[in-house]
């Protein structure tokens, strides 16, 4: 049985192949422990606005990373002639980059889970986008019309979420990330304002979203448990 203090992850867990449970009360975090023992679960994480190391660290919690979020106003103009919206016929070549091209998410940070669960668990994220669970994906394709990158966005009212965006190992470095977010306004007529978050040691997307002139909005620390 789950607590009231914490929420179940279903989709987290069908890709660990364990429960996977959030906590969202840190001040029963004891408790937390002790049910998540007893359940089997696999993974328990928290994300926070401030820093809670005396409360989680003496339970097993460890900080895994900082997630930073960005706002700002969505890219005007045309998009690039390479970006294009994607169809789900694209989905394994979506997948296929999104199992490749992270390395600074909460699960791959965390040298405790499993790096093939971790790449399963971007690129079961990123056919979910693509096969209904984002509004829009836009694809950024290379001279040889090979899929080099992807930007999944959910749209929230007049904000465009980016849910995931990656670009291929083999493509980075070459402008495919910002095409792919330069080309948002074209395909999205409704919306007027961006939101993403990327890991503070994603240097290259931090800088990315800086020169866009979005702004930083919050910081939050996330920490796992596992048994």
């Amino acid at each position: 049985m789950i607590p009231e203090f914490c929420t179940d992850q279903p989709f987290d867990a069908s890709v660990l192949g364990a429960p996977v449970w959030r906590l969202n009360d840190v001040g029963r975090t004891a408790d937390a422990v002790s049910a998540a023992r007893a359940a089997g679960v696999g993974l328990m994480f928290y994300r926070g606005l401030s820093d809670r190391t005396s409360e989680l660290e003496p339970h097993g919690f460890r900080r895994v990373e900082t997630l930073v979020t960005f706002e700002g106003d969505l890219p005007a103009g045309p998009a690039p002639n390479h970006v294009r919206r994607a169809t789900t016929g694209d989905a394994d070549a979506v997948a296929s980059i999104a199992h490749s091209a992270f390395r600074t998410d909460r699960w791959h940070a965390d040298p405790l889970i499993p790096d093939d669960r971790a790449d399963e668990f971007k690129a079961a994220w990123a056919r979910n986008d693509i096969t209904g669970r984002a509004d829009v994906v836009l694809l950024a394709c290379a001279a040889d019309g090979a899929v080099a990158g992807f930007n999944a966005i959910l749209l929230r009212g007049d904000v465009a979420a980016i849910d995931l965006i990656a670009v291929a190992p083999g493509h980075q470095g070459q402008g495919i990330g910002r095409a792919l977010i330069q080309g948002m306004g074209a395909f999205l007529p409704t919306a007027r304002s961006v939101r993403v978050g990327t890991q503070a040691a994603n240097v290259a997307s931090l800088k990315l979203y800086a020169s866009f002139g979005w702004r930083e909005v919050s910081r939050a620390d996330t920490w796992h448990w596992v048994p």
